[in-house]
C-alpha cells in the first residue's frame, strides 16, 4: 500500500501546485506575473509544514526558481495555532518520563513563540535556572516521512519522464539534502549536540553567545536550553547607538566568516527571529536546526574566493567560484564568465545601500545554471546563510558593505593558513610538473592531502642525488635562489666566486643545527650562505666593508621581493597606514620569521606605531657563534629599514640581538619619514 499512498499524496501535491507548475513552465524567468509567487507561497502553506520548509530552502535555489519567487519564499512563514497546554503537558511528560511538576519547578502555560514544528515555553528548573523549553508538535515524524516519501516517488517518475531536465537541476542531491535537514530538525537531541558544537567553536568570539543545552531535560522531541532575554532586530536597530551597531556588524561578519573558513560548521538560518541582541553590543544565536558544513577543501576555496572579492579581482573570483560547480556537457563557459563579470562590475559600482552581496551571489548562481553549470547543495545552503545574515547587516547599518568589512578577517585567515600550511606537501604536488613540463598541473590532479612521511621520504631521496642527504635540501634550494640574484652584482666572477662559496657553505652547513620550523630552517641556511660568501669575497681582496655592501645589495634584491606580497595584500585590505604596517609585519612574523624558531612579544605603543620585540633570532645566534655579529648587523639587520620605507613608514630599532642586546626592539612608524638607521644603508 505504500506506493499507492505515495502516489495519492503526490497527486494531491501536484493538484495543489498545478497552477504554479504551469506558471513556471511558461518560461517567465523574471516572474512578470506578480501574483504567481504569492500564490505559490500560499499553496505551499496549504500543503503543510514539510512544504513550508521546502519553500524556505527553495529560496536559495536560483537554479530552480526565478528571482521573484526566491524573494517571496525568503519571507515564508507559516501562521499556526498554538498547541493547547494539555497537549504540551502530554508531550513533555511522555518524553521526560516524569510529571511536569517534577521535571520543572515552574512551567508557564502560555507559549512565548509558536511555529510549524514546535512552540517554546518559559520554565524554571529545580535549581532556579530559567530555561526555554521547545516542545515538538505531535505526529510530525510520520507527516514528514509521508511527504518526503511522496516527493522521492515523484523524483523517480521524473527520472523516467524528464531525465535531461532533471540532470540540469541537480534535484536528486537537493532532495537528499532536504530530507537530511528536515528529519534532522525533528531530532531535538541532535540539535542540542549541534548547539554544543557551536558553543565550543564560538567560545573565543568576543560578544557572541550560544545558549546552553540541558541534556537531562532534552529528548528527541523536547529541547531545554538557557533562557535568553534581549532585543529583537527592529528594537536593536532603533535603540542602540551608531557605534554599538557598527561593532555589532563587525562581530556578525567576523562570526559568519569564521564559521565558513575556520570551523566549517555554519548557521544557515540567521533570520531576525533567530538572533537576540543585548544592550552591551553582544548577541545570542538561537535555533540550530538548519546548519551546514564545509570540508577543508571547500573552506580553502571559500577563503580564496573571498580574498579575490575583497581585492576586486574578478578573474580570480570567477575561477574559485566556478571551481565549486559541475559543468554539464553543453556548459557555456564564456557565457558564464561574461555574466559573472557583468554582475561583479554592477556590484562594485553600486552605492552601499544597493550593493547586496547576497543578491549578487544568487544572481551569479542563476547565471551559472543558465550557462549549464550545476551547484552543490552545500553551496546553496551557504548562499542562504549569506542571504539571511546580510538582511541583519542592512537593518543595523544600511551603508555597510559586506566585502569591505570582511577584508581584515580574510587577511588574518590567509596569514594563519600560510603559517599553518605544510609547504613541502603543497610544493611536492606542483614542482615536478613545473620543472619537467613547464606547466602547473590542473586542479583535479592535485590531492587534497598527502602522507607527510612518504612525501618527505621521496623528496629526501630526490635531493640526495644532488649531494649527501644532510646537505641536499639546502644546496638545491639555495643554489637556484642565490645564483639568480648574485649574478647581477658579481658579474663575470659569479661562477668562480660561488663555487668557492659553496665549498665554504658545505663546511658551515654540516654543523648547522636543525631549526624547529621551515622558516627558521630557510633563514639559517641563508645565513650560512651569507657568511660563506663574505669569507670568499674577503679572500679575493674585498675589504669587510666592501663585502658587507655587496652582500647587502644582493640581499636587498631578494628581500624586497619577499616584502611585496605582504604589502600588496595589506594595501588591498585597508587605506590606514598603521593597519597596513600591522598586517604586513604580522605576515613576516608568521613566515619566514615565525615561531617557534623565532620569538616575538607585542609591545604597547602609540596609535600610529606597530611595536614588538624579537626575543629569539636564530640568524643572530648563528653569526654570534661564528664571531661575526658585525656581518649580521650590516646585512640582515640593515634590510629591515628599506623594507619599512617600501611599506610607507619608517623603522626605529636601536637594539639588536646581533649588536649584543637581549632583544631587537622593532618600532614601525606609519608615515613617510626616512628610517632611523642603526646599520649601513643599502648601496
Amino acid at each position: 500500500m505504500r506506493p499507492v499512498g505515495n502516489l495519492l499524496r503526490l497527486v494531491r501535491i501536484i493538484t495543489t501546485l498545478s497552477p504554479d507548475i504551469r506558471a513556471l513552465r511558461r518560461n517567465d524567468p523574471d516572474g512578470r506575473d506578480r501574483r504567481a509567487p504569492d500564490r505559490f507561497a500560499r499553496n505551499l502553506i496549504a500543503l503543510g509544514p514539510v512544504f513550508v520548509k521546502l519553500g524556505q530552502i527553495l529560496s536559495t535555489r536560483p537554479d530552480i526558481l526565478p528571482e521573484s519567487y526566491i524573494a517571496r519564499l525568503a519571507e515564508l512563514q507559516e501562521r499556526v495555532p498554538e498547541m493547547d497546554f494539555a497537549t504540551i503537558r502530554g508531550v513533555v511528560e511522555a518524553e521526560l518520563g516524569a510529571p511536569l511538576e517534577t521535571a520543572f519547578d515552574s512551567f508557564e502555560p502560555v507559549p512565548v513563540a509558536a511555529a510549524s514544528l514546535a512552540q517554546v515555553h518559559k520554565a524554571r528548573l529545580a535549581d532556579g535556572t530559567t530555561v526555554a523549553v521547545k516542545v515538538q508538535r505531535p505526529g510530525l515524524d510520520a507527516l514528514f516521512r509521508r511527504d518526503l516519501d511522496a516527493l522521492e516517488f515523484g523524483l523517480r517518475l521524473l527520472r523516467v519522464l524528464a531525465p535531461r531536465r532533471l540532470r540540469r537541476t541537480n534535484l536528486p542531491a537537493f532532495l537528499s539534502e532536504f530530507r537530511r535537514y528536515s528529519m534532522g530538525e525533528l531530532d531535538f537531541q541532535a540539535e542540542a549536540r549541534v548547539m554544543e558544537r557551536f558553543r565550543s567553536n564560538l567560545a573565543g568570539q568576543e560578544g557572541v553567545r550560544v545558549p546552553r543545552a540541558f541534556p537531562d531535560h532534552t529528548t528527541a522531541r523536547v529541547l531545554t536550553m538557557g533562557w535568553v532575554a534581549g532585543m529583537r532586530l527592529s528594537e536593536a536597530a532603533a535603540t542602540l547607538s551608531g557605534s554599538t551597531r557598527s561593532a555589532l556588524v563587525d562581530r556578525l561578519v567576523s562570526m559568519l566568516l569564521g564559521m565558513f573558513v575556520s570551523d566549517g560548521l555554519f548557521h544557515a538560518d540567521l533570520h531576525p527571529g533567530n538572533i537576540v541582541f543585548h544592550s552591551d553590543g553582544t548577541f545570542t544565536l538561537l535555533d540550530f536546526g538548519m546548519y551546514g558544513e564545509l570540508n577543508a577543501a571547500e573552506r580553502d576555496r571559500f577563503v580564496l574566493y573571498w580574498m579575490a572579492v575583497a581585492q576586486r579581482q574578478t578573474r580570480r573570483a570567477y575561477h574559485h567560484f566556478s571551481q565549486q560547480t559541475k559543468p554539464l556537457p553543453d556548459a557555456d563557459h564564456a557565457r558564464f564568465r561574461q555574466s559573472f563579470d557583468d554582475l561583479a562590475a554592477r556590484f562594485y559600482a553600486a552605492p552601499s545601500r544597493q550593493a547586496s552581496l547576497a543578491r549578487t551571489y544568487l544572481a551569479m548562481m542563476r547565471a551559472g545554471y543558465r550557462a549549464g553549470f550545476v551547484f552543490p547543495a552545500s553551496l546553496m545552503l551557504h548562499a542562504k546563510a549569506l542571504t539571511t545574515a546580510e538582511a541583519l547587516l542592512f537593518k543595523l547599518a544600511p551603508d555597510a558593505r559586506f566585502d569591505e568589512i570582511s577584508r581584515p578577517f580574510i587577511a588574518r585567515e590567509v596569514a594563519a593558513r600560510l603559517a599553518a600550511s605544510d609547504p613541502l606537501g603543497r610544493i611536492s604536488q606542483v614542482l615536478p610538473e613545473l620543472l619537467l613540463t613547464g606547466a602547473m598541473p590542473p586542479a583535479e590532479a592535485i590531492d587534497e592531502s598527502c602522507d607527510s612521511s612518504s612525501t618527505r621520504g621521496m623528496w629526501e631521496s630526490v635531493l640526495s642525488a644532488f649531494g649527501p642527504p644532510d646537505r641536499g635540501l639546502g644546496r638545491v634550494g639555495l643554489a637556484v635562489l642565490f645564483h639568480q640574484f648574485s649574478q647581477r652584482h658579481l658579474g663575470q666572477e659569479t661562477e668562480r666566486l660561488l663555487a668557492e662559496t659553496w665549498a665554504t657553505y658545505d663546511v658551515l652547513e654540516a654543523d648547522l643545527p636543525l631549526q624547529p620550523n621551515i622558516g627558521a630552517i630557510l633563514t639559517t641556511h641563508l645565513a650560512a650562505l651569507t657568511l660563506a660568501l663574505h669569507r670568499t669575497l674577503v679572500s679575493h681582496g674585498r675589504s669587510p666593508a666592501q663585502s658587507h655592501a655587496l652582500i647587502h645589495a644582493i640581499g636587498w634584491d631578494i628581500y624586497r621581493r619577499m616584502a611585496d606580497p605582504p604589502w600588496d595584500l595589506a594595501r588591498t585590505i585597508t587605506a590606514d597606514p598603521a593597519k597596513r604596517l600591522r598586517i604586513a609585519t604580522e605576515m613576516f612574523r608568521r613566515f619566514p620569521f615565525g615561531p617557534p624558531g623565532y620569538g616575538w612579544r607585542d609591545v604597547e605603543a602609540g596609535e600610529d606605531v606597530v611595536a614588538f620585540d624579537c626575543t629569539k633570532c636564530p640568524v643572530a645566534e648563528f653569526f654570534a657563534h661564528h664571531d661575526n655579529a658585525e656581518l649580521c648587523t650590516a646585512t640582515w639587520c640593515a634590510l629591515d629599514f628599506p623594507v619599512a620605507e617600501k611599506w610607507g613608514g619608517r623603522l626605529v630599532r636601536p637594539k639588536t640581538i646581533a649588536g649584543g642586546h637581549d632583544l631587537c626592539d622593532f618600532r614601525w612608524h606609519a608615515g613617510t619619514a626616512r628610517a632611523e638607521r642603526h646599520a649601513p644603508a643599502p648601496s
